[in-house]
């Protein structure tokens, strides 16, 4: 069994898979509680082909849709923080999950979310600090600020929840 530093130097290199691995088992894991709930009640799934918009993924579950930003920490990860595009917090329906897996073999432990009814935009995030891009630099060398993404605090989140409360704060427990 490889060590955890192969682990590690393969989230970074992967993340692209792992998130999309992430992604499907967040989607079977709610369908499969939604299947267990109500066989007759479709869980619609719509995948955002262009990521320019702040969400990942849509879910529809009778009259209410999710606009759902996806992000991914591993069980040892300590991630404080999470970068929200500004417009997509106002989206009807907007929220962030946040999928906690294992970084042996990538299962779900639990989710965080952020976000407010599903008729309602997520809770103002405008009063947080500003977003630092990870990657790109000024020509002064410092990392640039992302203007229209703020960090919204961990602790922000609600958390930890299996699928099921996921379901229900994504949904309501009418799902």
């Amino acid at each position: 069994m490889p060590d955890s530093t192969t682990y590690r130097k393969a989230l970074a290199e992967r993340s692209s898979y792992v998130e999309n691995v992430l992604i499907h088992r967040l989607v079977a894991g709610l369908a499969g509680e939604l299947w267990r709930r109500d066989p007759a009640l479709p869980l619609n799934i719509f995948n955002s082909e262009v990521d320019d918009a702040g969400f990942d993924l849509v879910l529809g579950c009778g009259d209410r849709m999710r606009y759902i930003q996806v992000k991914q920490v591993h069980q040892k990860g300590t991630a404080s923080k999470f970068s929200v595009r500004l417009e997509f917090t106002r989206l009807p329906g907007s929220c962030v999950v946040v999928v906690v897996y294992s970084e042996t073999d990538l299962s779900v432990d639990h989710y965080l979310f952020f976000g407010g009814a599903a008729d309602q935009p997520m809770p103002d995030v405008a009063g947080e600090k500003a977003s630092v891009s990870p990657i790109k630099r000024g020509e002064d060398g410092k990392k640039k600020v992302r203007q229209h993404y703020r960090d919204v605090p961990r602790r922000k989140f609600a958390g930890p929840l299996d699928t099921g409360e996921l379901l229900d704060a994504l949904f309501g427990t009418a799902a």
